[in-house]
């Protein structure tokens, strides 16, 4: 059921197709972007690098401090839309939020796919993820998601989905900048 596209300066879309494909975590491919289902298991405890926090739709005004008062207006009118989230955030010595993502479950409208989609008990949607442009290529999404997989998994769930762009470059790593 997977739709082939070609994306002219993409190659490793294909290639990254393919992996995801062969370990069994992608679920849909339309036009540029990957519908990424995850089988939560048990991972290493790696040591962290930065503190991560899980804010509750009771504690958002915590959380939206931090953020620049047009960001924090935006991502208020997403948690009053979607109140049964929480949002998962990285800070760093100097930033009190160096990163973020939402997990959602219940019913949410994805809008790259333009469908509304039911999670069911069990299973979390992850989506509205951003690291602050100072702080990208440090390791704060993997880090972070590392975290969302191990809390969603110590709460009973099963399942974490995500859609990626396949538009999206990599930051380069901190030893590729020097």
């Amino acid at each position: 059921m997977a739709q082939r596209v070609a994306l002219p300066g993409l190659k490793w879309a294909r290639a990254l197709r393919r992996q995801l494909r062969h370990l069994r975590r992608w679920f849909l491919w339309r036009e540029r972007f990957l519908w990424l289902r995850a089988e939560l298991q048990a991972l290493p405890q790696e040591q962290a690098l930065f503190p991560v926090r899980c804010y509750s739709f009771g504690e958002r005004a915590l959380f939206l401090q931090h953020l620049a008062s047009e960001q924090a207006q935006r991502l208020a009118r997403l948690w009053e839309a979607l109140p049964q989230s929480w949002v998962f955030a990285a800070s760093d010595t100097d930033t009190p939020v160096a990163y973020y993502c939402f997990v959602t479950v219940g019913t949410v409208w994805i809008d790259e796919f333009g469908i509304r989609r039911h999670f069911d008990a069990g299973e979390a949607y992850v989506h509205t993820c951003y690291t602050i442009p100072s702080h990208r290529g440090r390791g704060f999404h993997r880090q972070t998601l590392q975290t969302v997989c191990t809390v969603l998994r110590q709460r009973g769930f099963r399942r974490a989905y995500a859609v990626v762009s396949c538009l999206l470059y990599t930051s380069p790593s901190p030893r590729d900048r020097q």
